[in-house]
């Protein structure tokens, strides 16, 4: 099995991951896993292709899956984790509504090098606020 396909596979065996299609392929994908216990979400998105970086992709599709945890599943918070030095996303986060929350200083191991995760969210009535 090729490694695309695979990978698309993986991606759609769950419930609330979606690829991110683009001019008929697949560039990325996105996901929210949901804690029913409390009415939240972690959101996670990624764009493996870097030739589409800077076309507000990452921002629309934030949008829609926020659309979707707020206004579908009527969740109360979504929250993620981005690497500190991915600037481009931070800023797509906080024009989406996400407030920083605070740091993990080195938690993150990558390639053998120590990097920080920045911790942010975005509330049901923020969310609201912004329409």
């Amino acid at each position: 099995m090729d490694s695309a396909k695979y990978l698309i596979d993986r991606i759609l065996k769950e419930k609330l991951n979606w690829c991110v299609e683009y001019k008929g392929r697949c560039i990325g994908e996105a996901r929210l896993t949901v804690s029913d216990q409390d009415n939240r979400a972690k959101y996670a998105v990624g764009l493996f292709d870097s030739s589409v970086w800077g076309r507000g992709l990452g921002t629309e599709i934030t949008q829609l899956v926020l659309q979707y945890a707020f206004e579908e599943l009527s969740l109360h918070r979504v929250d993620l984790r981005v690497l500190e030095y991915n600037h481009r996303a931070i800023a797509c986060y906080e024009k989406c509504g996400f407030f920083k929350e605070g740091v993990e200083r080195e938690g993150a191991l990558i390639e053998g090098k120590y990097e920080t995760d920045v911790m942010m969210s975005i509330l049901d009535r923020e969310y609201q606020a912004m329409k």
